[in-house]
Formats: C-alpha cells, sequence, structure tokens
C-alpha cells in the first residue's frame, strides 16, 4: 500500500471513529444540563463533524472523485463551524437569562434569542448543502447506492424547506417537524455502513 492510499485509510479509520462518537454527542446535547459540559460537547460537536466528513469524502473518493464530494466535504466543515458558535452563543444568551423577565424587557430577550435561530439557520444551509452532496455521491457509489443516496437527497431538502418556511423560528414552534435529528440518523447509518464495507475499503487501496 502506497503512502497516498495509506492516508485515505487512515482517514476512513478517523471518519468512522468521529462519525459514531458525534451521533453520541448530538443527541445528548438535547439534555445536558451542566453549562461547562455543554460547552465541551458543543464544540465536540463541531470538530468531530468536521473529521467525520473528512473520512466520508475519501471513503466516497475510492469509487470516483468528483467536485460534487468536494463541495459536500467542503460545506460540511463550514457547517461544524457554524454549529459551534450556534451552540455556544445559546450557551452564553442562557446561561445570562434573568430569572423573572418583565414584560418592559421582554422584547429584549426575544430579540436575543433571534441571533442563535439565525446562525442555526446558517448550519442548516451548509449541512444541507453538504448532505445533499454526499447523498448525490452515494448514487453510484458500490457499498451505499440508490436508497442512501434518495433518503439522503429528501431528508436534506425536507430539513431546509422546512426551516426557510418559518425563518426565523424553528420549526417546531410552527408545529413542523424537526428534520435535523433525521439528518443524524442518515449520517449514523452511513458510518455503520461504511464501518461494514472496511474489508472493500483496504482491498481497494492494496
Amino acid at each position: 500500500m502506497n503512502d497516498d492510499n495509506r492516508m485515505t485509510l487512515n482517514w476512513i479509520k478517523i471518519g468512522i471513529i468521529c462519525g459514531l462518537l458525534v451521533s453520541f454527542v448530538y443527541p445528548s446535547l438535547q439534555f445536558v444540563s451542566n453549562f461547562v459540559v455543554g460547552v465541551i460537547l458543543a464544540v465536540l460537536m463541531g470538530l468531530l463533524l468536521s473529521l467525520a466528513s473528512v473520512g466520508l469524502y475519501y471513503f466516497i473518493t475510492i469509487h470516483k472523485k468528483t467536485i460534487t464530494a468536494k463541495i459536500a466535504v467542503f460545506s460540511n466543515i463550514i457547517a461544524s463551524t457554524l454549529v459551534i458558535q450556534m451552540f455556544l452563543v445559546q450557551l452564553a444568551i442562557k446561561s445570562s437569562k434573568p430569572v423573572l423577565i418583565d414584560e418592559s424587557s421582554k422584547w429584549i430577550w426575544n430579540t436575543i434569542n433571534h441571533i442563535h435561530y439565525g446562525l442555526d439557520v446558517a448550519w442548516d444551509v451548509y449541512i444541507f448543502l453538504g448532505t445533499l452532496s454526499f447523498a448525490i455521491c452515494a448514487y453510484h457509489h458500490p457499498k451505499l447506492g440508490k436508497i442512501f443516496s434518495i433518503t439522503g437527497i429528501v431528508i436534506a431538502l425536507l430539513m431546509i424547506t422546512t426551516n426557510i418556511s418559518v425563518f426565523p423560528n424553528p420549526p417546531a414552534s410552527a408545529g413542523l417537524i424537526d428534520f435535523g435529528p433525521f439528518i443524524g440518523l442518515w449520517y449514523l447509518a452511513v458510518t455503520i455502513k461504511i464501518l461494514f464495507s472496511y474489508k472493500w475499503v483496504k482491498r481497494n487501496l492494496i
């Protein structure tokens, strides 16, 4: 195995590990009440997502290198940066919120909340583009194929449509389904598929 292929294999290993870890960190953020733990998980969420995306990129390009795959990984790295910003701003706002808010200051907190709502949609835009692009690449990939591709495309389109249609409020506030967790499940399924395709990866890199 030459140095380039060895690097590809190592990146795929990193992608698998980070993909599994981010699938644990993401839902954990919804239930953590400790401020410091929340900050750590928020940072980890972005870092792990970016590394997992690079690993997925290398897995995809074993079959074929395309501009679409590059767009996917670049978009997800940008999304990773934005999601760290979004969670940290959200946590900072929560940390400074007083116990009681009177009517005269209620509009101030509503305005402040819209800051992280805006960052949330910015992250949605880039994770949408990254997911859509990876899903398109999956269509002709021998280990992913049409099911992963079509599922990813549909989930990505539903997610961005619902988020933009009620901007700047989150979909749940308008009684709509939040498809963000479904994108997380899609990436988890892709990661597991890569894990079970490890022998195929090694065979194609030798």
